[in-house]
Order: C-alpha cells, then structure tokens, then sequence
C-alpha cells in the first residue's frame, strides 16, 4: 500500500509526562510516518523549530514541513516574536536548496476575512516565504481548489473535513480529498516543479442538509400578524 504521512491535530495532540499522542502508537507500530511533533523549549512562549521530511524520486525532490497543532494563541506568539525557525535541506552540488518542492502541513484555525487581528487564529503572512504549497487542516469547509497567497507567493489549499462534524453551513457542502502530482524537469543544472491538483470528492459523507429559517418570513407567508393574540 501507499505509505502515510500524518500529523496530529487538536483532539490527538501529544499529552502527559511523556508527551505522547496516539499518532505515537500507530508509528511505533509501523502504520504511519509520524512528523509534525514539535517540542517547544526555552522560556516564556518558547521555540518551535520545524524539520523537514526529505522524499526523492528521480529528479524530484519535495521537502515535507508539518506542524502539529498548538494551541493557536502560544503559536501566534511564536510567529510574532519570530521564534519558529525553518530547517532548510543542506545545499550540495547534486542537490541545491532552489531545486525542492516545499510543501507544509499545519492543523490550526485560519484567519478568516474581518477577522485578522483575532489572536486565535493563525495568519497566513506568518508562514515561510520559500514554502511552493500549503495544505491547512484543522478547517471543515471543503475549499480544495488552491488559492495564490500574494503575501507568501505560493498555493493555499483547505481540503476540509471528511465528514461533518458541527451544524455549520460549510459542513453541508460536499466534501473532497486532494491528489497533488508533481513531476520535476532537469535543464541543464536547473530543476523545474510543475504539479497539478485534482480535487476527489467523497461519495460515502452522510448528507447533511443546512438551511435558516426566519419565524418572521413564514408568518408573513402565511399572513399571520405576530402581534395578535
């Protein structure tokens, strides 16, 4: 089968003396590649540093950065005093830093519009300017075609949550996974990433129907005066 690559999210995040989660379990019984646990040292708000996972075949090289879920208020601060750093790959001659793929995956709540100065939520300007692809978990609705960040210069897709979990409009929407392919071409020294995405929508989701209904429009339909006894 096809190997798994996950990180935890906030109802499985890593808990106790030991810092474990149950992501742990399923590694140490070889079922998935556990990446993303991040350990926060140092005083105050801390320091998070996010490691790459390095996949290679043939001329394509992708760089796979994960960020578990913390909590969004710490990690905002993290972002804002600058106390997350980015470990790049080493740069050789057979494999410069320009020629990965970098891709990250995070589980956090995300900024929505009118809301950018909550600090429960995680902007998007606070990421990597080097990152090419960003896949952000954590988010129900299912809006799985990518999106240009002009702030960070690379694609934003959301794919959303398998099944719905809360009575919320965007739970009632269809739901997808995401298939991202890749290919790297090599001119001459340079290397060049063209992927594509394919949105797969899920056909097993139990239907979920979500509509308002205004007491004051159906009297009004009904031509019923409200302030009658």
């Amino acid at each position: 089968g096809l190997p798994v690559f996950s990180i935890h999210g906030n109802h499985d995040d890593p808990i106790g003396a030991d810092n474990l989660a149950a992501l742990d379990i399923l590694s140490a019984c070889n079922l998935v590649n556990y990446f993303g646990k991040t350990h926060v040292s140092g005083k105050d708000a801390g320091k998070v540093k996010i490691y790459p996972v390095l996949l290679r075949k043939g001329n394509t090289k992708v760089a796979l950065y994960g960020l578990g879920h913390i909590r969004d208020e710490r990690l905002g601060r993290l972002f804002q005093t600058k106390a997350v750093d980015w470990m790049r790959p080493e740069a050789t001659e057979e494999h410069r830093l320009e020629d990965w793929f970098n891709v990250f995956v995070l589980h956090q709540n995300r900024v929505q519009r009118g809301s950018i100065f909550a600090k429960n939520m995680i902007h998007e300007k606070f990421l990597a300017k080097f990152l090419d692809f960003v896949i952000w978990g954590h988010e129900h609705e299912s809006l799985p075609e990518p999106v240009h960040s002009t702030l960070i210069g690379c694609e934003i897709t959301q794919p959303g949550s398998s099944v719905a979990t809360s009575l919320t409009e965007g739970e009632s929407r269809k739901k997808h996974a995401l298939l991202l392919e890749m290919v790297s071409i090599k001119d001459g020294g340079a290397v060049e990433t063209q992927y594509r995405t394919e949105p797969i929508a899920l056909r097993t989701v139990r239907p979920f129907k979500y509509a308002l209904v205004g007491l004051k429009d159906l009297l009004e339909e009904e031509g019923l005066d409200p302030t009658e006894p």
